[in-house]
């Protein structure tokens, strides 16, 4: 008979990193595990375990995340990695911990939002999840380099990374950016952090280089500060950097304008439980909806 229990992370991990990878990835180790739920600043993720007598079997896992408008804080549950084993599919278990999950952690959190894919997307629908209407297109654009003495950039270590002094807009909801999140979030030294001055404004961009189609591409995931300035201080960050291709998420609070661009598709989210109408008025970046979380 299977038996659902609360995770014990002083003994579960490593049977619980052995079931991801015969149902997820083998590149997920302990270490990138407890990066991501035991680290998190937002709080330790919460989670349920299916279990055949001794043996774990499924995997449910709630991840914490924060939003702020003004000075509300809204705390949001995030269900990810869902893990059942190759040999009990097909009986109902992510149904089931997911609907228990939800129900005995309902006092922690005012919604619960997640990004999944196309296979798991009509599951959350008929669960009870609400498909987000807003604006969330994936572009590759063609960028020409900007060059200005009134425009200046300089490289931030990942480990110093601070939002002082920088113009957060908060009229709507956005992820809570604090110096201990981006430090944790953007810990890995695949993301490049630059600090940009344009015109007297303040900005910064998180990004990584990857080639997409054996092209050097540019991928943005955070950026910080000022909205109006962003085109031109990815025009220099272009520059630097040498070259011409940027990925990015364009959405309803964030205007790009870029000659030469190209939809790439677009970003899923699903919630339910939205106490504030957060999704009405919402920001996401390309960095909170990043495959990793």
């Amino acid at each position: 008979m299977i038996k659902f229990r609360d995770i014990n992370y002083a003994i579960d991990i490593p049977e619980i990193i052995e079931l991801i990878h015969l149902g997820l990835s083998d590149k997920n180790t302990i270490d990138s595990f407890m990066w991501k739920h035991s680290d998190n600043p937002f709080g330790k993720s919460i989670g349920l375990l299916a279990c055949d007598k001794n043996k774990i079997v499924g995997v449910r896992l709630f991840m914490f995340w924060e939003f702020k408008k003004g000075e509300k804080i809204v705390k949001a549950i995030r269900p990810v990695d869902t893990i059942i084993h190759p040999d009990y599919r097909g009986k109902g278990l992510f149904k089931e911990l997911t609907l228990a999950g939800l129900l005995k952690f309902k006092n922690e959190y005012n919604l619960i939002f997640n990004t999944p894919n196309k296979n798991s997307f009509p599951g959350y629908i008929k669960m009870g999840w609400k498909s987000f209407e807003g604006m969330l297109n994936f572009k590759v654009a063609f960028v020409l380099p900007f060059i200005s003495k009134k425009v200046s950039l300089k490289k931030v270590d990942n480990n110093l990374i601070s939002i002082h002094d920088l113009k957060l807009d908060y009229n709507y909801f956005r992820t809570h950016l604090t110096d201990s999140y981006l430090r944790w979030r953007y810990k890995d030294p695949i993301y490049k952090i630059a600090s940009i001055n344009v015109y007297g404004v303040n900005s910064v961009i998180i990004y990584r280089l990857e080639k997409i189609k054996g092209i050097k591409t540019l991928i943005i995931n955070e950026i910080i500060g000022d909205f109006k300035v962003s085109s031109i201080a990815i025009r220099q960050l272009v520059s630097k950097e040498m070259v011409f291709l940027v990925y990015y998420l364009d959405n309803t609070f964030l205007k790009l304008n870029f000659v030469f661009s190209k939809r790439k598709g677009d970003a899923v989210v699903v919630y339910r439980d939205d106490s504030y109408s957060l999704m009405k008025d919402v920001y996401f970046s390309s960095g909170d909806l990043e495959g990793r979380l």
